[in-house]
């Protein structure tokens, strides 16, 4: 009898890097293993628009609840609001659920209290295992929660070290309950298919550098915008600044653009489907994020062998880029140490010293694909 491996992971914006993490590692059970029986949870159906995807990796998902309301997308404050409205509907729901479907392994995303309260007060014969990423705020109360409710986790999976690091360091749960367990993000197949397609005709850019991300206050691009302002008023014939992405910053965004007068020189392109089009053309690949567990993007952008300069954020793009052998890392808000940066790659773009880091990364991001990703969580379940 195949085992069944339920990911709960209840998301406002589809976007956002957890939904493909979760897609992808579905999906690797089902192409590599016949053993296991993955479904998502569809919990207030957020996973609707995305049944089309689901169904094209054969990905089967349940309903739970469901509300008819209209999510809030954009905003911290209304986001949260949601989330804690959530947990308390969602509790007498999931108890049924748990007990009627009993699910061998439940992988968390995201929201972890329904789940863990559920765990503290009940028995369960499922496996609960609980994916925290980036640095969570250890406040009082979540510290003391963590450390009853890690009685009834089965494992704790972490994108990148640093974060397992943390979490033994913080003494919340048992060294022998967390593992590393990289996200699933590069598909070989499909990224050498997406990469043959063209960007539309009337795109006349080329050699420039590209930022990819949501349009958010962690991603940084204020700070981005205007550095690259400083950066310009020394260096001539610099490449435009190329941002992908849409979210609640883009009006504040494009009133930044105006303020430092780059208007022809910084552009928001919005969102893209196939980013891997403007990543071909591009010169190198910037990230200028406060946070990231090591982002997306930064690992499409070495798999397709493109140079990487990130910001240097305690968590994820570091731990990649093997502290600057397979890329460059600059202080985070020194506007001095980006200009130097950038400086040190265009006069150096064709050296060896880059074309080594390039390398580097590219080799790094096979510890990403969704097959890599397969063996490990397939040893740990």
């Amino acid at each position: 009898m195949k085992k069944k491996v339920f990911y709960w992971s209840p998301h406002i914006n589809e976007q956002i890097a957890t939904v493909k993490a979760v897609v992808n590692s579905a999906f690797s059970l089902v192409k590599y293993d016949k053993n296991y029986e993955p479904v998502i949870l569809n919990v207030f159906g957020e996973w609707n628009s995305l049944k089309n995807l689901l169904n094209e990796k054969n990905l089967n998902f349940k309903n739970l609840i469901n509300l008819n309301i209209k999510l809030p997308i954009n905003g911290f404050i209304k986001s949260r609001i949601f989330y804690t409205f959530l947990s308390f509907i969602i509790l007498i729901p999931l108890y049924k659920f748990l007990k009627k479907e009993k699910p061998d392994y439940l992988i968390i995303h995201l929201i972890t209290v329904p789940v863990l309260v559920l765990c503290f007060f009940f028995n369960f014969k499922t496996k609960f295992i609980l994916r925290i990423s980036g640095y969570p705020k250890l406040n009082f109360l979540r510290k003391i929660f963590w450390r009853i409710a890690s009685k009834k986790i089965y494992k704790i999976f972490t994108p990148t070290e640093i974060t397992k690091k943390m979490l033994i360091e913080n003494g919340v749960f048992s060294e022998d309950q967390i593992f590393l367990l990289r996200d699933p993000i590069i598909s070989i197949k499909n990224l050498n298919f997406l990469k043959t397609k063209k960007i539309d005709d009337n795109f006349e850019f080329d050699n420039y550098i590209l930022s990819i991300g949501r349009l958010t206050r962690q991603k940084n691009f204020q700070f981005l915008i205007k550095a690259y302002a400083h950066v310009k008023q020394e260096v001539t014939n610099l490449p435009k600044l190329l941002i992908i992405g849409e979210g609640e910053e883009k009006n504040n965004l494009t009133e930044k653009i105006r303020e430092y007068k780059v208007e022809k020189d910084v552009l928001l392109l919005g969102y893209r489907n196939n980013v891997f089009q403007y990543l071909n053309k591009s010169l190198f690949f910037l990230l200028s994020s406060d946070w990231e567990d090591p982002g997306f993007v930064l690992l499409e952008a070495a798999a397709s062998n493109k140079l990487i300069l990130s910001s240097n954020v305690l968590s994820g793009p570091k731990e990649f880029l093997y502290n600057k052998s397979s890329g460059f890392l600059y202080e985070k808000e020194n506007f001095t140490d980006f200009k130097n940066k950038i400086k040190h790659i265009l006069n150096n773009i064709d050296s060896k010293e880059i074309y080594l880091k390039k390398v580097n990364a590219k080799k790094n991001s096979k510890n990403y694909t969704i097959f890599y990703h397969y063996k490990e969580l397939s040893k740990l379940l």
